[in-house]
C-alpha cells in the first residue's frame, strides 16, 4: 500500500524523548535545551502500530535530551517495536538519569526486557565535564551485568579521532575508564557546528564557502524532502522530515499526517527542492527574514536557521 508518493516507505522512525538533559555539554549540536517537554508515550506507541501496519520499519532509535530520564516512555517505544518484529530498536543515553544504585540497575533490567537491543552510551571529554564518570560507570556495569543486547561507547571526536587535540586525548582517557568491562567501542561521529558547538569550539572548524545548490538528499544522513524514508517524532508531538514538521501526533493520527504530505505545497520545502539553499534563503527573504549564509558551516545549519525564524513569525501572529 501507498499512502504517499512522496514517503514510499519509512525504513527508520526516531523518537526525541525530551528535550531536557542532565548535560548541557559545549559540544551539543541542539544548544541549551529547555527541560520543558516529554513524548506522550501513549501516542508514540500508537505511531508504532499504524506505521508498522503499512512501512517495512528497519530501525527505530529512542534519544534525547536524555532519553532515560523517561525509562517508562524508551521501554514503551520499544516493546511496541519488539511487537512489530522491528529489526534494529536502538538506544542513544549518556548513562546519567539517576543518583541511586537500585534504580540504575532496574533501568538496565527493563531495557533488556523492553526489547532493545542496541544500547550506545555516550563517553567523551564533553559529558565528562557535566556528568560524573562513576555515574556512567554503574549504569555500563549494570547492562553488562543485566543487559543481553548490542552495547557500545559511543564518543564523540573533534574533527576526527586522529587528530590529537586536547579534547581528543581527554576523551581517550574518559574510554579507559571502561577497560575492564571489554564494552565494544564505537568509531563515534565528529562535532557538528551547531549550537552549543559553535559558541564553544568555532576554532576547530573551518567555514568553507557554502554549496548555494545544496538540497536535501545530497549529502550523508539527508533524504529529498519528495522521497522521504524516515521520519522523526519530536517530544511535542512533531513529525519531522527532515528539518520540517509536516504534522504533530497530538493533534492528527501519523497516517493522516502522511497522506496529507506534499511538499510542493509548502512554499520553503518546495524552493529548497527547486533551487537548494538559494531557492530556499530567497524564499526566506521574500518573507521578511534575512539569513546570511556566511554565518554559518553547512547548509543544513542555514536550513534549520530559517526555519527557527519561520516559527518564531508564525508564533507572533
Amino acid at each position: 500500500m501507498v499512502l504517499n508518493k512522496y514517503i514510499n516507505n519509512v525504513d527508520r522512525l526516531e523518537f526525541t524523548v525530551t528535550n531536557g538533559c542532565t548535560g548541557k555539554c559545549k559540544h551539543c549540536s541542539e544548544g541549551n535545551l529547555l527541560g520543558d517537554k516529554k513524548l506522550d508515550g501513549g501516542k508514540a506507541v500508537n505511531a508504532i502500530k499504524d506505521l508498522a501496519s503499512v512501512y517495512d520499519i528497519k530501525s527505530i532509535m529512542t534519544f534525547g535530551g536524555e532519553a532515560l530520564l523517561y525509562p517508562d516512555t524508551v521501554c514503551a517505544i520499544h516493546e511496541e517495536a519488539a511487537k512489530f518484529n522491528i529489526p534494529k530498536r536502538q538506544l542513544i543515553t549518556n548513562g546519567c538519569f539517576s543518583k541511586n544504585k537500585e534504580q540504575i540497575v532496574e533501568v538496565a533490567k527493563r531495557l533488556d526486557k523492553s526489547g532493545v537491543n542496541d544500547i550506545l552510551l555516550s563517553v567523551d571529554c564533553f559529558h565528562v565535564e557535566k556528568l560524573p564518570l562513576e555515574w556512567v560507570y554503574i549504569f555500563a556495569k549494570a547492562l553488562c551485568e543485566n543487559y543481553n543486547g548490542l552495547f557500545r561507547l559511543q564518543p564523540t571526536w573533534v574533527n576526527n579521532e586522529s587528530d590529537n587535540n586536547p579534547y581528543n586525548i581527554k576523551t581517550k582517557e574518559c574510554l579507559a575508564y571502561f577497560y575492564e568491562f571489554n564494552i565494544e567501542r564505537n568509531d563515534g561521529d565528529s562535532v557538528f557546528p551547531s549550537g552549543n558547538a559553535v559558541k564553544y569550539l568555532s576554532e576547530y572548524f573551518d567555514k568553507k564557502p557554502l554549496d548555494m545548490n545544496f538540497k536535501c538528499g545530497d549529502e550523508l544522513y539527508t533524504t529529498s524532502l519528495d522521497n522521504i524514508n524516515e521520519l522523526m517524532i519530536d517530544c511535542n508531538g512533531d513529525v519531522l522530515a527532515c528539518n520540517f514538521t509536516i504534522g504533530n501526533i497530538m493533534e492528527n493520527n501519523i497516517i493522516d499526517i502522511i497522506k496529507e504530505y506534499n511538499p510542493y505545497n509548502n512554499p520553503y520545502t518546495k524552493s529548497l527542492l527547486g533551487n537548494g539553499i538559494n531557492g530556499l534563503l530567497k524564499e526566506a527573504e521574500n518573507n521578511g527574514i534575512i539569513i546570511n549564509a556566511s554565518d554559518y558551516y553547512s547548509p543544513c545549519e542555514v536550513c534549520r536557521a530559517i526555519i527557527e525564524e519561520v516559527k518564531k513569525t508564525e508564533n507572533h501572529k
